[in-house]
This record gives structure tokens, sequence and C-alpha cells, in this order.
């Protein structure tokens, strides 16, 4: 981290590289003594940076040469001499001195001499320039290629750290003079070789004991130092090798190293000060570098993402999305590995309000929240949580004061004393922080609408559902079916505000909806109030909205997740490559839709009517279509839905997460279920864990294959997929309907995730009632 001010430094001249002379005064601000001092002699201070660590620092003006007390990496202003050997180190040398060494046991009779190995190591590897060359592929770097045989560096660093430790100490006592005195500033593409070398050091991975885990990670930490301060065009290359260069199982190693270096780091300042561990984290430069290094390869991992401002677009608006343009030249155009990958637990540990406050006011401290794909879902959403606690405090009170002054008002209209009124009767105390909805069953859309709009700064308070005519108290299940019968009305394929795709299961926004924009704004309301309320909701919606959501660009490959045939149809018109695309494809720059049966043509360009694709537009006609699908022709039902989600969700806790996170939040987890983690939170009412029939319905739904599983679980609860939290934030009940056989079904109170079964008579009856009801329940499930 860059220092504030002016650090102190040791420097070395050029003719004593070894001597540490007594570190310069800043003369620029104190006008200090020792400044003076140095003036008098002849030796100006200029004012610098490190080139590695770019803190702040004075030095006189006559050195070349200077140490960095705070990285403690020397400097040189005039960069070291170092030539590239005649022949750099290649696996073909690598294995010549094997064999050599296998010939000279041979002839000898005595153990394996691994010297001229070890001698050949420190020759090739003594300085940057002579390491930066090594297994070298010959081809030119690019975005897409590094410029390094990645796989014969690999093949080699396998061959020789299996050697004895003579050979692992000429390697790493070069790693380590290299990364202490680089001889130059990095500022090249082609010296960003070095970096990619480093990440497949074996060496560094090694934690055999305390002394070699501590050497490593102080050589890592350099490293980590190094490659944070890099330029930015720079790191635009690192993140592209990353993408392009590194199979999914070794980007998954190299995420595991750099949050195995965090943990380590964040571990040892929980043991040596746990009350103040926010601030010592925060003024770690190491901590801070490692969480750019991890940047990287987050960015790598999104390469269909642009640079997007800070707090999840606050600049942006609707009108800036875009449609990443195809490239069938890219590696890949998905996600390596999921988005918990990056999660490092230790960071869920520390005072995440603390740090989330400091972020939010942009302090100039590190804060992980700055790196949000480092912490936990589970933990944003505590960060979530304590923010609309916070919020709803705040309106609390506003709340309080306001029913304070209508009873004074009241008491005055009276004739009453109102100045003694300053406290609110309890069941006043009680309603001010909830908020109370009582709707009718049959007109749950209009008046929900019409109470939540009425009610639209009281949104982030707790939700309570009141059916008009019906006794009863909300204790999360009458919140849970006014989610449930909203939803599937809202939904509704009748109800025309969404449009289905039968191949892909997805819907998407009607662009010739009759409803009116208030009924989106009221879907965007809702979905926002489930993540509140942590009601997992049965959505059909595709990642895309959740992206837009978030002002991400969308790719093709999000138009293709909810219609599969018309990205097909794309995908083949962009590959083709003859000449006669005009003919074959007989396209125009013309889009369609259907509204209620009828096919509806749009131009997609002025006189698009009349104007052809052809192998020269064709790439322009199919992102002008899908920008129309997924931007243009749901404006205005979007902007309205975003307004609804915003108006309960806004805030910045909700830029932390990201667009899958976000879907996790309101359908839940896909993950694969743990029917014995399922059981192990599972309450009995009527029986037990040891009771004949519990004991056959686990093992009914532990056998049933993947689908049959989700169809048993979404019979119980209204959704297929369990909490984005984990099954352990999942209640479920079992309830016994009596103590006799019986042929009645098995039924289902999914607002309480409840099962309620009868005392079947052996596990094959069991089975045949529980596959029955299911398979015959659809639209049933609530009670």
């Amino acid at each position: 981290m860059t220092s504030q001010g002016y650090s102190p430094y040791a420097y070395l001249s050029g003719s004593q590289s070894q001597q540490q002379l007594p570190p310069p005064r800043p003369s620029s601000t104190s006008n200090s003594s020792s400044s003076s001092t140095y003036e008098s002699q002849g030796n100006h201070l200029i004012i610098g940076k490190c080139m590695f660590c770019k803190s702040q620092l004075c030095y006189p003006q006559a050195v070349k040469v200077f140490q960095c007390v705070t990285c403690d990496t020397i400097n040189d202003l005039v960069p070291a001499p170092g030539a590239v050997p005649q022949e750099p180190l290649t696996l073909a040398l690598v294995r010549q001195a094997l064999e050599r060494a296998e010939e000279q046991r041979t002839e000898t009779g005595g153990e394996l001499d691994y010297t001229e190995l070890g001698a050949l190591l420190r020759e090739k590897l003594r300085k940057f320039a002579a390491f930066n060359s090594i297994f070298s592929s010959g081809r030119p770097i690019t975005y897409e290629h590094c410029g390094v045989n990645l796989e014969e560096a690999r093949q080699a660093f396998s061959l020789l750290v299996a050697m004895p430790n003579s050979i692992a100490l000429a390697v790493m006592t070069s790693v380590e003079a290299i990364l202490k005195r680089p001889g130059k500033e990095i500022k090249d593409k082609e010296d960003l070789k070095f970096i990619m070398l480093m990440f497949e050091c074996p060496w560094l991975t090694r934690h055999r004991t305390t002394q070699e885990t501590e050497y490593h990670h102080n050589i890592t930490k350099r490293l980590f130092t190094i490659i944070s301060n890099l330029p930015s065009d720079l790191h635009k290359y690192l993140s592209s090798w990353f993408t392009n260069c590194l199979s999914t199982q070794i980007f998954h190693n190299r995420i595991n190293f750099v949050n195995k270096f965090i943990t380590q780091r964040l571990s040892n300042q929980q043991k040596s000060a746990d009350r103040n561990q926010h601030i010592i984290y925060q003024s770690d430069p190491r901590i801070q570098a490692a969480a750019r290094v991890m940047h990287l390869f987050f960015k790598a991992n999104q390469p269909n993402e642009k640079d997007l401002p800070e707090f999840g677009g606050k600049n942006r608006s609707g009108e800036d999305f875009v449609i990443v343009p195809f490239s069938k030249d890219s590696a890949t155009k998905s996600q390596k590995i999921p988005i918990d990958e990056y999660y490092n637990m230790i960071v869920d540990l520390i005072e995440l309000p603390v740090d989330f406050c400091a972020w939010e006011s942009r302090s100039a401290m590190f804060t992980f929240c700055q790196y949000p794909f480092l912490i936990s879902m589970g933990a944003k959403m505590q960060i979530m949580a304590w923010d609309a606690k916070r919020q709803m405090e705040i309106k609390m009170q506003k709340t309080i004061e306001a029913l304070v002054m209508q009873k004074r008002l009241r008491a005055s209209e009276n004739g009453g004393d109102a100045t003694g009124i300053t406290l609110l009767t309890q069941a006043e105390l009680q309603q001010a922080p909830l908020l109370i909805l009582k709707v009718h069953r049959n007109n749950l859309i209009e008046e929900s609408l019409t109470q939540l709009s009425r009610n639209e700064m009281d949104l982030k308070k707790s939700l309570r559902i009141e059916f008009v005519g019906e006794d009863g108290v909300d204790a999360g299940g009458l919140r849970k079916e006014w989610f449930l019968l909203l939803v599937r009305q809202l939904f509704d394929p009748q109800y025309g505000m969404f449009i289905y795709d039968d191949q892909s299961q997805y819907c998407w926004f009607n662009p010739a909806s009759f409803e009116s924009l208030d009924q989106f704004y009221l879907v965007g309301v809702v979905i926002g109030l489930a993540i509140y309320n942590s009601t997992i909701l049965d959505l059909p919606l595709p990642l895309a909205v959740y992206k837009k959501l978030l002002n991400i660009p969308v790719a093709l490959e999000d138009l293709a997740t909810f219609r599969p045939d018309l990205a097909k149809g794309f995908d083949q018109l962009l590959n083709y490559e003859e000449e006669d695309v005009e003919d074959v494809f007989c396209l125009n720059f013309v889009g369609s839709y259907e509204a209620y049966g009828e096919n509806v043509e749009v131009p997609l360009i002025p006189n698009g009517d009349d104007i052809p694709v052809t192998n020269h537009n064709k790439r322009q006609y199919v992102e002008r279509y899908a920008n129309y699908i997924m931007n243009k022709s749901i404006s205005d039902q979007f902007e309205s839905f975003r307004r609804g989600f915003y108006l309960v969700c806004g805030g910045h806790a909700l830029s932390l997460f990201r667009p899958e996170e976000i879907e996790f939040l309101v359908r839940g987890s896909a993950e694969p279920l743990d029917i014995d983690q399922l059981r192990s939170v599972t309450v009995y009412e009527g029986f037990n864990d040891e009771h004949e029939v519990i004991k056959n319905f686990w093992s009914i739904f532990k056998d049933f294959e993947d689908k049959n599983q989700r169809r048993l679980l979404q019979f119980i609860t209204a959704s297929d997929r369990y909490p984005a939290t984990g099954i352990a934030n999942l209640t479920f009940k079992i309830t016994c309907m009596g103590s006799h056989d019986s042929n009645h079904y098995p039924t289902t109170h999914t607002c309480f995730n409840q099962l309620c079964l009868y005392n079947y008579r052996g596990r094959d009856k069991l089975k045949n009632m529980l596959v029955r009801a299911m398979n015959e329940s659809e639209g049933f499930g609530v009670k």
C-alpha cells in the first residue's frame, strides 16, 4: 500500500552497494536540521517512489541505488546489467543434466551427484533477464499468448522438485535474489514472463516445516507486492493470460495459492491481537497486495465483462447497457470456476460491519469490501442485514417521532395537554418496526401493489401478512404463502407479463405485455422483499436479469441461456465463412417477436427492411438483434422492475454481490442436495428419527435420482432448491397424521416446509404414495 507522506529509506551508493547508509530525511516539508545537513554536503534531495511497492520517498540526487525499507527491495535507478545467456534454460537442458548424473553414477557406482545440475540452474537463473528468458515459446507476446512454454516449464519443474534440497536451494536462492533486487523496473510486457514462471514454481506451495513455510511466505509477499503495483496495462496482459493460458484446474490452484497467503497473514494477526484485527489488516500492505493479485484472477474469470465503476455502476444508467461482442477467437467465453471458489472463510471472521463502513465512507484505508469476491455470500447477507437494520432503526426512530407528534396533535385538537406525551403504547411500539399488509386472496395483486406503493418508505421493515377474513398470526408461514401466491399469479403465462421458452424453461419480459408498468414495479419489489425476508422464490428468470440489475453488460451466451434456438442461429451465421451469406440466410436488418400469437417485425436500423445481411455486416446484425431482445424492446418494463427492486435493496451493500449470488439469494442454490445434511436439521412431530416410516422416507429420498429429489423437495417447500447459505439454514418438518395405515396421499404445508405422513406400512407403499403425490400435485402445494 502506498505510504502517506514520506517514508524513511536507507540507500545504497553505486560503489558501496552492500553498505547501508543513514536514511535521508524529507526536506520539502519538515525543514529539519538533517535535511539541511544533506543540502550543505551537496546531496540535493529529490522525491520519488519505490519502483516496486510505490511508496513515496526522498533520497539524495546523487545515489543510483537505494533500498526501500517498506518492502526491502533494492531499486536500481540505472538498470543493472543482466545479459541473457546464449542458451537459456530449457526442458532439454534439464533432462540432459539429469541424464549425465545418471551416467556418472553408472560409471562410478556411487550415489547420484547433482552438482552439475545445481551449477546449471545457478548460471541460467542468476539475473532477472536470464530467468525471464527460460522456457521461451519463441512466439510473439500477445494478449492470448505469454511468450512462455508453460507446459515445458511445468515438466521441468516437476523433475526438479523431486530432486534433493540442494536443487531447491539453487532455484529458490536465485528467485529470492531477483525479487530482492530485480535490477530494473518491470514496465514492459516482455518482463511479465518472469511473473508467469514464478506462479509455476512448485516450491512456493511447499510447507513441510515452519521455517520453510516462513521462507516461502516471504518470497511470495515480495512477488505479490511487485505484481500488485504493476502498471494497469500490464495487469491487462496478466489477466488475459490467466484466462487464455491456464486450464481450469491450474486456475483453481492459483486461486488457492493466493487465498492461503491471505489466510496465513490474517490468522497470524488474529493470534496476536484479536480486538484490533481490523486495524491491523487495514494497515498491512501485503494483504492488500494479495487482494489485488486475486482481483486479476477474478477479472480473468469474467471474460465477458468490462471494467465497471465502483459501487455496482453507481454512475451508469440503463442507457449504458451493451452487448459484449461475440469473438470466436476467444479461448473461453464462460467462467472457469464458480464465484464461491474465491471465498476466504477467515475473511468472514473479521468485523465486517466496521470494514463495510470504512469502505462505504471511501476511506483511504484498505478494506475487504473493495474485493467482495473474497467475502462469502453468507457474510455478505449479514452485511446486508446489518445495513438494513441500521436503516430500519433510523426509519423506526422517525416513525416513533411522527407517531408521538400525531398523538400530541390529537391531544391538542381535543383540548388536552400535549406536552406530556413523549411515549407510545406497547402495541404502537410493536407495530412501528413492522410492515403489515392486509390483503384479500381474490384481489391479491391489486391490493398488494396499492399497499406497497403507499408504504414505499417502510419496505425494509420486517414484513407481516394478514389475509382479510382469516384468523392467524403471521409467524412466517403467511408471509411465505403471500410470496408464493403472488409470484404464481404475476409469472403465470396467461397473465402475459413474461414470455416462456419451452426449451430452456426460462422466462423473459414480454415486450408486448398489456399490463401496466406498475405490475413490473411490483415484481421488482416482491423480489427485493423476498431477499430481505429470506424467502426462496421459484422464479425461472435467467442470470441476465441479475446482470442487468447490477449494470453488468450481457453477452450472447446470456441470450443462449433463455433463447437457445435463436442463439444457435446467430452462432451459425457468425461462423459461416463463405461470401454468399445473403443468398443462404436471406435475412434483412429486421428483428421480430411474438405478441399473442402474431409475429411482429421491427427494423433494427433505419430502413432495415431493405438492408440485407451480408458477410461484412453480419456481426452488426447479431449485436443489434440481441441488443433489441435483451435491452431495447423491454427497456420500459425493465426500468420499472429495477425501480421496484432498488426501492427495497438499494444501498451500497447490494453492490457487494455478484449476479449469480443475487440469483442464489432469490432462487436458492442449485448444488446437488445433501440428503444426510437435510436429515440432520429435520424436526419431527409424532415421529422420531428411528421410526420405521422415517427410516423408509430418508432411504427413498436418498435413492431418488437428482430430478426426483428436487421434485420431492419442491413438493414440500415450494422450491426445488435450498437456501443459498446452505441446507443448515432450511427449516424442515415431518408430522405424523396418525398411528394407523392409510390410503390417503401425503400432504404438505409449503409455507412451513412441512410434510405430513401417515403410518404407511412398508417401504414400497410409502414410495408409491410419495411419487404419486408429488407428480399429481401441480399447483397443489400451498395449503
